[in-house]
Order: structure tokens, then C-alpha cells, then sequence
């Protein structure tokens, strides 16, 4: 199930990356805004993993907030992760808006993001959506014969490092980002093209991971991005990480209520909310432990 999860992240990711590519285009005219681009892919992961991801929709607040915006909980035995995400489009000029005053409050979007999360334990983060030619550190390596690398069209981003740059470019956050999948792996990883996929579950022997993060990272960093979200294999652990993680609560503590009244999200202008219960899936083989 992990490596299926896996797959669905790198694949939606690479969807949409081709896909703002595409509607940037002179000759195509389609809006592909954060809210399409958001419930397509929510909606996908519902529909390719019913069975350990459940899907929550509260309708639209009243506050104005961007209808991109929702929480994200990832549930392991030991622990869950929880993240409220706001989702940024870069523009086909390739400028990143974060600067957007709403209207009913005069408050900053980045602002009601930060005060939120931390007002119930969550880890504020943006999902910056963007195309292969707007990126640097995580354009796809060149791969041999039939392969394919995954395109990293949904990239994170601590909202508080967000804040402290307030960037108007992908360049000036990038290296603060890592591409979604790395919930589950922090590896890149390319697989043989579409047209020479198998069907059915042979479909996930088709991947080959390429490298690790480390080998990316640059020199003088205090830390690696990748070390404030914590992994599948983290949650599951009966070790809690060393490095404490905004939005990481143990389960059965006083802060680790899974589920509020939906009124309560409807109040706080969220519109979705995602589950995804991990707790059967150890991704590291024993192979990999030793």
C-alpha cells in the first residue's frame, strides 16, 4: 500500500506540472488555477486509495480565504502529522503571489495560515504547484532508454519560512522546498514511460529510485527541509524523532484529537480536509534496517 501511495504522489505531481506546462501555452487557453489543481488531486488520491484515505469537504467559509485551502492529516500508530496547506500556483510569467490581503478581515492569507496552525497544533505549509521550466534544484535528471523522470509539480514549504522571505519567485524559496512524496520516501525517482506500463498492480515494479536528498543538499544548510516533515516510517515508530516537527502530536495526548466537529473547520475557513490512516504500513523493508 505505501509503495502504491508512493506512486499516486510522484504521478499526481508529474500531472501537474505537465499540465500548468501545457496551459501556459500561447495557444491554449484554459484557466488551471490552485483550487482545480487541488481537487483534482485530492480527489484522485480518494479515488485510487479509498481503503486507507478518506476525503472531507466543509463547503466554502464565509471569510473570502483561498477555496485551496485545507488541512492534511497523516495518522501512524505511534503518532500523526497534521498540516494546514495553502496552495500557491506560480503565474505563467513565473511570478509566486504570496502577498493577499483578505477582504473581509484586512488580514494577510499568510498571517491567518500561521495564527491557525499554531492556534491548533499545526504545521502551516504551502504547496507551491509548478512546471518543469519554472524550477532549478528539482528539475527531472536526464534517464536512460525508456525511462522517465517524475516531474515535481507539488512542492512544500514551511509557511514560516515562506513568511520570513515572502518570495515572488519559486528561486528564492525552492531550496526550502521538498517535493511531496518525500512524506513517504525521500528519494527521487523515475519510472518507464506511461505507454510501456504494464496494467494492474505490475504497475509499481516500473520505479528505480535515482538519489537521496542528501546528495542535493547545500553546503552550510542548518538543516535539511526535509527534517521538518517527518516520514511514514517516523509515525510509526515507537521512537519519537530527535528533531521536534511543528505538527507532529503523539496519538492519545491532549492535542492529539483527530477529528473536530465540522462546523468547527467551516468557522475556521477550511474547505477540505484529507486522512490518511498509515498505520499498516511500514515502508522499510528489513532488508533496508539492517
Amino acid at each position: 500500500m505505501t509503495v502504491s501511495l508512493l506512486h499516486s504522489l510522484l504521478e499526481l505531481a508529474h500531472a501537474t506540472s505537465q499540465n500548468l506546462a501545457f496551459a501556459h501555452r500561447d495557444d491554449v487557453h484554459v484557466s488551471y488555477g490552485e483550487e482545480t489543481i487541488t481537487e483534482t488531486n485530492l480527489l484522485e488520491l480518494r479515488r485510487r486509495h479509498p481503503k486507507f484515505i478518506k476525503l472531507n469537504t466543509f463547503g466554502k467559509g464565509k471569510e473570502g480565504l483561498n477555496g485551496a485551502d485545507w488541512e492534511w492529516h497523516i495518522i501512524g500508530r505511534a503518532r500523526t502529522f497534521r498540516m494546514r496547506v495553502q496552495a500557491k500556483r506560480l503565474q505563467r510569467d513565473n511570478r509566486l503571489i504570496i502577498a493577499h490581503k483578505v477582504a473581509s478581515s484586512g488580514a494577510q492569507q499568510i498571517d491567518l495560515l500561521i495564527n491557525d496552525a499554531a492556534a491548533h497544533r499545526l504545521k502551516p505549509v504551502y504547496c507551491f504547484y509548478t512546471s518543469e521550466a519554472q524550477r532549478s534544484r528539482w528539475r527531472v535528471k536526464p534517464a536512460p532508454g525508456l525511462w522517465e523522470g517524475f516531474e515535481s509539480g507539488c512542492l512544500l514549504a514551511s509557511a514560516h519560512k515562506v513568511k520570513a522571505i515572502m518570495p515572488k519567485t519559486l528561486g528564492a524559496i525552492e531550496k526550502d522546498c521538498i517535493p511531496w512524496h518525500y512524506l513517504v520516501e525521500r528519494r527521487r525517482y523515475r519510472g518507464l514511460r506511461v505507454s510501456d506500463l504494464p496494467q494492474g498492480d505490475g504497475l509499481i515494479g516500473f520505479m528505480s529510485a535515482v538519489d537521496s536528498f542528501a546528495s542535493l543538499s547545500s553546503a552550510g544548510d542548518a538543516h535539511e527541509p526535509s527534517e521538518e516533515f517527518p516520514t511514514i516510517d517516523a509515525l510509526n515508530a515507537d521512537i519519537r524523532p530527535e528533531r521536534e516537527i511543528e505538527g507532529l502530536v503523539e496519538n492519545g495526548s491532549s492535542e492529539g484529537e483527530l477529528r473536530l466537529p465540522d462546523s468547527v473547520y467551516l468557522e475556521r475557513g477550511i474547505t477540505k480536509l484529507i486522512e490518511i490512516d498509515v498505520r499498516d504500513m511500514p515502508f522499510k523493508t528489513e532488508r533496508d534496517r539492517t
